[in-house]
Order: structure tokens, then C-alpha cells, then sequence
């Protein structure tokens, strides 16, 4: 079992380009959609990542799978900002309501969120973990740091795989015909998982203590950097964070 943002990432027209260009677009994006206190430049900064999504060839139906999740959360804290106690000149509901003051806030907290989570999907949609931690690496990031991430990225395939073998063998012994069944197999799976986990990567921490460390990491070679996409990329978000300053002035 695979996750399919990964399998996009490895297949993207924009795999072959440098890591590089696309942390200058994506994390410029984020940054000033993680910035602004205007909801009109944060809505812009989605609509670009929306367009850069299409020009990249992101299939859409992952790019909205990999977004329903994180949209989920924040729409729930946007409620959670929007509804006030005692108060409310837009909406009541005895003690509790919506005043225009919390609705602005929820608005501009939710676009902002929005649209800096779609910056992120850009970037692992279009570039591979293995291409991301070896991008760390280049930056100077501590190797323990980069040890830790690429630990992580592959017990999740491990831990995928194991959940999917047990989950399949349950379903041959009719573990989920009912729901008093399908509660007990979801539970025994889940400890299964566990024990697994802990097992595996106890196995994994052995055999990397014994390299002295080395070779969590896979060795990728630095790719060329394309100054004009660099250049279009710092220039779109120079641009937005102008607006953003400006909004902010206004």
C-alpha cells in the first residue's frame, strides 16, 4: 500500500526539477500566506497555488483528497473562532452567537490556513521525500535532524504495509461482516500495528546504530537550478508580499 501524494510526487513533469526552485516558490507562498492579515491576499495566494497546481499537472483528485483532511481541522477551528459567548450581531443562539468582529477572524484565519496547506501540497505533490531530505541535507540541516525524518517516512510504508496484510486477513475470516466484529478486528489490528511498530522499529534503530548512522539517507545528486524559474517564482511571491505589505498599511 502506497500513499498516492507520494506516487504523484514521483511521477510529477516537475520530479526532475531542482528542489530548490520549487522551496522558493512553495515556502515563499506559504510564508506570506502564514503573514498576512489580509484575507484578499491570502485568497490570492491560493488562487496562484491552485494555478501552479494545474500547470504542474497535479492530478486534481489527489491534490483534493490530500487537502480534505487538513480542511477539515481548519474549518473546525474557524467555528471554534467565529462563535463567541455572549455576543453575536450577525447570528444568536441564546448565550452563544456570531459577531461581525469573529467572523472577519475565523474568515481571514481559515483563508490563511488554506492557503498555505495548499503551498505544502504543491510541494510534496511535485517533489518525493527522498528528494526533500536530501535537499536538507544540502541546506546544513543537522544530520540527526534529516536521520529522524527519513526514519519516519519509511516506517510509514512499513507500518502501512503490515496494517494492510493484517486488515486483508481479517476480512478473509470475516472480521468485518458485522459491526460488534468489525469493532474487535479495528482493535486488534490496531495493537497489532503497535507491537509491530515498536518491533520494527527497534530492528531499525539496531541496524542503523551498527553503520554508525549512515545510510538513512539516500545519496541523490543535486540537480541544476533553472534561473528563470527561480526568478518567476521569487518574483510572484515579492509581489504578494508587496500586496500583503500594503494591504497591511491601508
Amino acid at each position: 500500500m502506497r500513499l498516492s501524494l507520494d506516487d504523484v510526487a514521483w511521477s510529477s513533469p516537475w520530479r526532475t526539477r531542482s528542489t530548490l526552485e520549487k522551496s522558493v516558490l512553495c515556502l515563499g507562498l506559504l510564508l506570506v500566506a502564514a503573514t498576512t492579515t489580509s484575507v484578499v491576499v491570502a485568497g490570492a495566494v491560493g488562487i496562484c497555488v491552485l494555478a501552479i497546481t494545474a500547470r504542474a499537472r497535479v492530478p486534481a483528485g489527489v491534490w483534493w483528497r490530500a487537502m480534505l483532511g487538513p480542511a477539515a481541522f481548519i474549518g473546525l477551528g474557524a467555528v471554534t473562532i467565529a462563535v463567541t459567548f455572549g455576543g453575536g450581531d450577525l447570528v444568536r443562539w441564546g448565550p452563544v452567537g456570531v459577531g461581525a468582529g469573529s467572523a472577519s477572524r475565523a474568515l481571514l484565519v481559515a483563508t490563511r490556513a488554506l492557503a498555505a496547506t495548499a503551498a505544502m501540497v504543491l510541494l510534496a505533490a511535485t517533489t518525493p521525500m527522498v528528494d526533500l531530505l536530501a535537499g536538507l541535507r544540502r541546506a546544513r540541516v543537522p544530520e540527526v535532524a534529516v536521520d529522524i525524518a527519513a526514519v519516519t517516512y519509511r516506517m510509514i510504508f512499513s507500518l502501512l504495509d503490515v496494517a494492510t496484510s493484517i486488515r486483508a486477513a481479517q476480512a478473509g475470516r470475516l472480521g468485518y461482516a458485522s459491526g460488534g466484529a468489525a469493532r474487535r478486528s479495528v482493535g486488534l489490528l490496531a495493537a497489532a500495528v503497535l507491537v509491530g511498530a515498536w518491533d520494527r522499529a527497534r530492528r531499525l534503530e539496531e541496524g542503523l546504530a551498527g553503520r554508525g548512522g549512515v545510510g538513512a539517507v539516500p545519496v541523490v545528486p543535486a540537480r541544476d537550478v533553472s534561473t528563470p524559474f527561480v526568478v518567476a517564482g521569487a518574483s510572484l511571491v515579492l509581489a504578494l508580499a508587496a500586496m500583503s505589505l500594503g494591504a497591511g498599511l491601508s
